[in-house]
């Protein structure tokens, strides 16, 4: 399965969008997207719209309203059995909380994955991300509390559900005290994300599965499907009970999307279920730290520049605000990163600082610039000012 241009992606996903509603219609149809047709097990090459149903029933068995047709507008359609169901299960203590290892709610059985580290993008406090149906109960509950490993021993408690949405499935919990990395077990930490593409190869760290690697070979407006990588040797199943909320990654280590569900050990073939990485990081309100972030900027409060560097680098910040002024705030200019590589920076921004730009389509205006440099190299992050002020 070759990788497929952006061009025709779109193509084929604004075909998907004008017949989603006719498909999702007939019976037995959970789900849609576009991807590869597959034959006999194996994909084809040929990209197609395709029906994802709980049980593949022989057309000759159906009426011939319920058969779902074999093209639409001069492309085929491909019936795929494929019927996820959530993945569950348990494992051990991990120092420092990684992504990869297994993480529960502490009042309902069973457990998952721990995707990975993020930072939430106003405090940059580092949260766990992983699955809605891993964190959380149904229906939630205010005092939902995670542990690592799967015991409600004050040692091993992460902390309260920080942010969820059971529509996209997913959710970030605080980790209390516990020391904690950017690393994902036997894959190394990401370098940052990007869009999901049919072809794409993928690979993921699942608490069950271990690292396994896959192609995606359909996507819809909700997520995508991935396959197993057949040019890599498997070493078992691509997916099983207990790696729901590890993270899909491209092989340069850029997430792409949220695994949910999959085939059981059982089915016959094997698929996995992906929530798109970008609109989870959106409803969560979370960002994939790559060695540079801005967090929230107050008027009347602070602002605050958190990066990671070699130890003893020397690191410099200059922050400008919408009027083009140069802020001489305390807290900001040269630092020195520490042993652990990390530097940080925070100052106060005065109640006489105002926004800029009022009908601009922004709706706080002209955002404060914030200009680092990390070890020689410049970055520049953005910010959009809050709190009350005059708009000029």
């Amino acid at each position: 399965m070759d990788e497929i241009s952006e061009e025709t992606q779109r193509t084929y996903e604004r075909l998907l969008r004008k017949h989603r509603k006719a498909l999702l219609a007939y019976p037995n149809v959970h789900a849609v997207d576009v991807g590869f047709e597959f034959a006999d097990g194996e994909p084809t090459g040929q990209l197609a719209l395709r029906v994802h149903v709980t049980d593949k029933v022989p057309a000759s068995e159906l009426r011939r309203a319920d058969r779902v047709p074999e093209e639409i507008d001069g492309v085929p359609v491909d019936v795929i059995h494929y019927n996820p169901t959530p993945q569950l299960a348990r494992n051990v203590r991990h120092n420092p909380v990684i992504g990869g290892i297994q993480i529960m709610n502490t009042s309902t059985p069973g457990g998952g994955t721990l995707g990975m580290i993020v930072l939430s993008r106003r405090s940059l406090r580092p949260l766990a991300i992983s699955n809605h149906h891993v964190m959380c109960r149904t229906p939630e509950v205010a005092a939902d509390i995670v542990s690592q490993p799967g015991t409600a021993r004050p040692a091993d408690l992460l902390g309260p559900v920080f942010a969820s949405d059971r529509a996209l499935d997913c959710a970030v919990c605080s980790l209390g005290s516990r020391p904690w990395s950017f690393d994902i077990y036997g894959i190394g930490g990401p370098t940052g994300t990007a869009e999901a593409r049919i072809g794409m190869k993928v690979m993921k760290s699942g608490l069950s599965s271990g690292v396994t690697w896959g192609r995606i070979d359909g996507i819809s407006s909700a997520g995508f499907t991935v396959v197993p990588d057949t040019a890599v040797p498997a070493a078992g199943e691509m997916s099983l009970p207990g790696d729901s909320g590890s993270i899909w990654m491209d092989y340069t280590n850029r997430a792409i999307g949220l695994h949910f569900a999959g085939e059981g050990p059982t089915d016959p073939s094997e698929r996995a279920s992906v929530k798109h990485i970008h609109p989870v990081l959106n409803k969560l309100d979370v960002l994939v730290f790559t060695g540079v972030a801005i967090g929230e900027a107050w008027i009347g409060g602070g602002g605050h520049v958190l990066a990671r560097t070699r130890p003893g680098a020397p690191c410099f910040l200059s922050v400008y605000y919408p009027s083009g002024r140069r802020s001489t705030a305390k807290g900001l200019g040269a630092k020195t990163a520490g042993p652990d590589g990390w530097v940080e920076w925070r100052w106060r921004i005065g109640t006489h600082t105002s926004r800029r730009g009022a009908g601009t389509g922004r709706p706080l205006g002209i955002p404060l610039v914030a200009i680092a440099v990390v070890d020689g190299v410049e970055h520049r992050l953005e910010r959009p000012l809050e709190g009350t002020t005059h708009t000029t």
